[in-house]
């Protein structure tokens, strides 16, 4: 190898891992969104017991629940939201091993696009 072809390979090989460094690494896996108590009462119903997302930010994810839980709440406290929210399509299911005579229990997953979020939530009756 000749003198200037040794000095131009470690700083073309510096080049190259300070450009993969720089790009942002794309995850595909879930995030769990960390809610304060006085945030996760504010979002429609009794209480959010877990929000994750993938493919969002936390902040809209706080936005779409808010949205969903508006859209079911104007049904009465057993409502179901079947429009889409901001966008979203959201599915409510309700397992009836959880539930009581005075509260329920529900799991929502909205997604759009390959964006998904997906909540836990308690509404007493």
């Amino acid at each position: 190898m000749s003198r200037s072809i040794r000095r131009i390979v470690p700083l073309v090989t510096a080049g190259v891992i300070a450009v993969m460094l720089s790009i942002p690494a794309v995850s595909g896996a879930a995030t769990t969104c960390k809610l304060s108590l006085k945030t996760a009462r504010g979002l429609g119903p009794t209480y959010v017991t877990k929000l994750r997302v993938t493919g969002t930010s936390c902040a809209n994810a706080v936005k779409v629940t808010r949205a969903f839980h508006t859209c079911r709440l104007k049904k009465g406290k057993r409502g179901r939201c079947t429009t889409p929210v901001l966008r979203y399509t959201c599915s409510d299911r309700r397992p009836a091993a959880e539930s009581i005579p005075t509260q329920f229990t529900g799991h929502v997953t909205c997604r759009r696009g390959s964006a998904r979020i997906t909540h836990d939530y308690q509404q007493d009756t």
